[in-house]
């Protein structure tokens, strides 16, 4: 049962490592908009449309242009995009414009164990919910070491039909990485690069592949293959295996 969960990671590559601070040295950030789905005006027939539309009307007066990184429409919807201070204050008068998040920083965390959560193998919502099997589980972290023997695919079916992701090629990454465990990763990296910052070795990888070591923890944690024979240096020996494996 173990073996019939599929795991998808989405990799943010530093891009929640970043602060930006309005001051005479730096003039732009990267924000989240949050825009209301149902004030899309009637001429334009994608919301994706409507977004970039919207930011080719802001203003240059200040000499920056804004950027548009990403659309969003399935948690919620709005884009990405970086914006000088003008270009937030003009937004904020926009229609259909509801909050602007600025990129901050992200503390690292670790997840608790199975046992902390309270679940039991033989009873309870662990077993009621199948161990998690058949779900396609997303995580946004620092990567993924695709080599973990946690992201093995043995005995595990084809991808489902229904996951149209993709699998980023990049420094010490290409697509031959995933497999029917690790089905997808990506490097969200567009917001680094726009504000002229370099992901490079050795101090971290231009991909999914994970430099700090925490996104392939959590990803494990949550979805991790069984893995027989595991130990800490000696100690502690037994069995891995994530929260659905």
């Amino acid at each position: 049962m173990e073996h019939t969960t599929y795991k998808l990671l989405f990799s943010l590559v530093l891009v929640s490592h970043i602060v930006i601070a309005w001051s005479t040295n730096v003039e732009r950030g990267s924000y989240i908009i949050h825009m209301d789905k149902a004030a899309i005006p009637a001429p334009f027939s994608t919301h994706h449309h409507w977004y970039t539309s919207t930011l080719a009307s802001l203003s240059t007066e200040d000499g920056y242009a804004p950027v548009h990184l990403y659309t969003y429409k399935h948690v919620m919807n709005g884009f990405s995009a970086v914006l000088s201070k003008s270009h937030l204050d003009q937004l904020a008068n926009t229609a259909g414009h509801v909050a602007a998040y600025p990129e901050a920083f992200g503390q690292l965390h670790t997840t608790h164990t199975p046992t902390f959560l309270g679940l039991k193998k033989h009873a309870g919502l662990w077993p009621a919910g199948s161990f998690g099997a058949d779900m396609i589980i997303g995580i946004i972290d620092s990567g993924v070491w695709p080599e973990s023997e946690s992201f093995n695919d043995h005995g595990i079916p084809p991808v489902p039909s229904r996951w149209h992701g993709a699998c980023e090629s990049g420094t010490k990454f290409n697509s031959s990485n995933c497999n029917r465990k690790l089905i997808g990763a990506r490097s969200l990296s567009k917001a680094i690069k726009q504000l002229n910052l370099t992901i490079s070795l050795p101090d971290d990888y231009d991909s999914p592949r994970d430099y700090y070591g925490h996104g392939i923890h959590t990803s494990s944690t949550a979805a991790g293959s069984r893995v027989e024979n595991v130990d800490y240096f000696g100690y502690s020996k037994g069995t891995a295996t994530g929260v659905a494996p």
